[in-house]
């Protein structure tokens, strides 16, 4: 018997010594309930836990009354047949449920018990293995499944946020240098096992967020359209007349009728593509242009679009937001609209993070039979285009005004 089975014996006679009797009286319902829960998470072997479970099944209701100490008197063989575990084997299990103090040596020779079923089973003569050190231990092992349990859901909880949070930086930092960084932190936390490593990795990266944040913030703060109210649609125009068509009006005249005749959106914003340069030299960059000469603002885009506002978690129809603050937003619409992670990180990349966030509200925008693919195809295809240079938003931007404005008045 090793030295801990031997401490652990000495303070199983101690507490009987303290009781007056074997042990406390104990259901044997809430032996098995609490060892098969406890069992998950004490340092011993699948063939242990099966092994020791057996025994309790094989004891008497009135074996937990504490009047007779519980004895379990099968001999290697019987378990062997029943168990499908070599003779050797159960030798080896049995000692290590010895020195981990959960069972105790009853007696010497072969394995046998005598009941007296006069006195409700009382065990008169035994010799195997003594349970009574689970009954003096259920509260120690109760205590041990709830502590454990309370670490498993904390440690799901901390892996948790610390996914979600890497996955905001991914889509945030995309391809930048802090990429690798972010991954080995989420491999830390998925793999770690201590609640401190995971905490540590989380918080490194809430700051790697909350960095990448300011410098979305910050890249946006220069480039903010300015707000204009859409509760007076009567000022709102509907078509920018560049400085090129102004100048082009006055110097022919004869193009003014041309130009005023063109009053659908499409075919201006198809005249206004004509006239600019291509956009295959830069596509993020004269998409934005686009946006901007469109006079499209965040606030303005929350009113066409409300379940992107809602999603960015902006519910005042008046509040007047900023692009970074729509990113997060378009990035959790896109989700639910079926667009994956690799096309919307993609798509920042390409269209431009402002594009992209427009895309995202034309998209929701439309009813489910305009599209003739799945909505994350469409975004792909768009693109597509703009690799292509083919992608012009005018076009979609006044449509979704005419098409937002019915509902709104």
């Amino acid at each position: 018997m090793s030295d801990d089975a031997k401490a652990m014996r000495g303070k199983i006679t101690l507490a009987r010594q303290d009781i007056g009797r074997h042990f406390a009286a104990v259901t044997r319902a809430k032996i098995l309930a609490v060892w098969t829960e406890a069992s998950y998470y004490l340092p011993l072997s699948d063939k242990a836990v099966r092994y020791l479970t057996f025994m309790l099944q094989e004891t008497e209701a009135e074996d937990w009354s504490g009047r007779w100490l519980p004895i379990f008197g099968r001999s290697n063989s019987d378990m062997s047949e029943i168990l499908g575990i070599g003779t050797t084997q159960l030798k080896t299990l049995a000692r290590e449920l010895i020195d981990a103090g959960l069972i105790l040596p009853h007696g010497e020779g072969r394995r046998y018990v005598r009941r007296d079923f006069r006195d409700s089973g009382r065990i008169t003569h035994a010799v195997g293995f003594d349970l009574s050190p689970l009954a003096l231990r259920v509260d120690e092992l109760s205590q041990v499944a709830k502590e454990r349990r309370a670490l498993e859901r904390s440690i799901k909880r901390l892996r948790r946020e610390a996914r979600h949070e890497a996955y905001e930086c991914q889509a945030l930092c995309c391809d930048g240098p802090q990429a690798p960084q972010i991954r080995d932190l989420a491999q830390v936390a998925k793999s770690a096992r201590d609640p401190a490593a995971i905490q540590a990795a989380l918080s490194r990266l809430q700051a790697i967020r909350i960095e990448l944040d300011d410098a979305l913030a910050s890249e946006f703060s220069d480039n903010n359209d300015p707000e204009r109210s859409v509760s007076r649609p009567s000022i709102i125009p509907t078509t920018p007349i560049s400085l090129e068509k102004t100048v082009t009006i006055r110097r022919s005249p004869e193009r003014a009728s041309d130009i005023a005749a063109s009053n659908d959106a499409p075919n201006r914003a198809k005249e206004k593509e004509n006239d600019s340069p291509s956009l295959s030299v830069a596509p993020s960059a004269l998409l934005d242009d686009a946006i901007k000469e469109a006079r499209l603002s965040p606030r303005e885009l929350i009113r066409l679009v409300p379940s992107l506002g809602q999603y960015a978690g902006i519910y005042d129809p008046n509040a007047a937001p900023s692009w970074a603050a729509l990113l997060d937003g378009a990035e959790r619409l896109s989700a639910q609209m079926g667009v994956s992670r690799d096309a919307w990180a993609s798509g920042c990349i390409t269209l431009g993070r402002k594009a992209a966030v427009v895309a995202v509200a034309l998209m929701a925008s439309r009813i489910e039979g305009h599209f003739q693919v799945s909505k994350g195809g469409y975004f792909r295809g768009l693109i597509r285009a703009a690799e292509d240079g083919s992608l012009n938003l005018m076009p979609s931007i006044y449509g979704m005004r005419d098409r937002c404005s019915v509902v709104l008045h």
